[in-house]
């Protein structure tokens, strides 16, 4: 009796040069979309080149074109390295159709809605929310005009929502899930998102919400879901931030923001799990009658 053998493992280093190869030049890339200007500005003064370029580094213009250009950049070594593992790309990012139905996407907007609401509140109380780029993004938007509010949505929410998920939990995350079990590949594929974004506050939520991700993902079978979510949560952020008359709720207000957001998150996921039985269901009545 010949053994047939078995299908060779899937190598894992090349998400990992990936993600090297991406996490700097996007540092890169970024710096040069800061520094051009700022020696433009300060006349080619090396003393006011670091303070021009920190100027423009928290202006809305600044904010807005280092998210795009991370954005762009991420999403080219995204298709370049699946390009480079063979195979086609979409199957390669799990971009293609999924099991969920579209109160299974509704459900994971608004889980990642309340869990968003929960995380930040939690900061708030914490005496973090004056910390971090998600603060210095939500001032340069205050007050903005329609024209800045839909550039903002597109660099901050709908761009950096494909590269972001389509590099991480397609494919990373989809890599790892050909190797290991499904947590250890959702938990580290959510601590490499949080590390991506460098700074201590947002990479925490970033954390917390890969984990969400990564979850809706497995459930689903395809980042589809996560990207409708995650550019859902950022446009949000964006309209609120614009929007916003005050920068400083109260300790109630808060408080009502963790309690509420907890019970978004959990009634998100109650809907998630019940989306997922039902197309299992479906799925099941259909071989019978077959």
């Amino acid at each position: 009796m010949q053994v047939a053998p078995s299908a060779p493992r899937s190598a894992l280093w090349p998400v990992f040069v990936a993600y090297v190869v991406a996490f700097f030049l996007v540092l890169i890339a970024s710096a040069l979309y800061l520094l051009v200007p700022a020696v433009g500005r300060a006349g080619w003064d090396p003393a006011r080149i670091a303070d021009e370029a920190a100027s423009f580094a928290f202006s809305a213009p600044g904010l807005l074109g280092a998210a795009l250009v991370s954005a762009v950049v991420l999403a080219l070594v995204t298709l370049v390295t699946a390009r480079l593992m063979g195979g086609g790309v979409a199957s390669r990012l799990s971009a293609g159709p999924t099991r969920a139905r579209p109160a299974g996407v509704a459900a994971a907007v608004v889980g990642l809605a309340g869990l968003s609401l929960a995380c930040g509140s939690a900061a708030q109380l914490a005496g973090l929310g004056k910390a971090g780029v998600t603060e210095s993004i939500a001032q340069a938007l205050r007050s903005s005009n329609p024209l800045r509010i839909a550039l903002a949505v597109l660099c901050i929410g709908i761009a950096p929502a494909f590269a972001e998920e389509g590099f991480f939990r397609g494919l990373m995350q989809t890599r790892l899930r050909a190797r290991w079990r499904r947590w250890p590949a959702i938990v580290v594929t959510a601590l490499a998102f949080g590390a991506f974004h460098v700074d201590p506050v947002q990479g925490t939520e970033a954390f917390i919400a890969g984990i969400f991700f990564g979850w809706v993902v497995d459930r689903f079978g395809g980042i589809r879901p996560s990207i409708a979510a995650h550019a859902f949560n950022n446009a949000m952020f964006v309209v609120f931030a614009s929007l916003a008359a005050s920068d400083e709720p109260g300790t109630r207000l808060v408080t009502v923001g963790i309690l509420v957001g907890g019970l978004v998150v959990c009634a998100g996921a109650a809907a998630l799990i019940r989306s997922r039985h039902a197309v299992r269901g479906d799925v099941t009545a259909s071989i019978s009658a077959s």
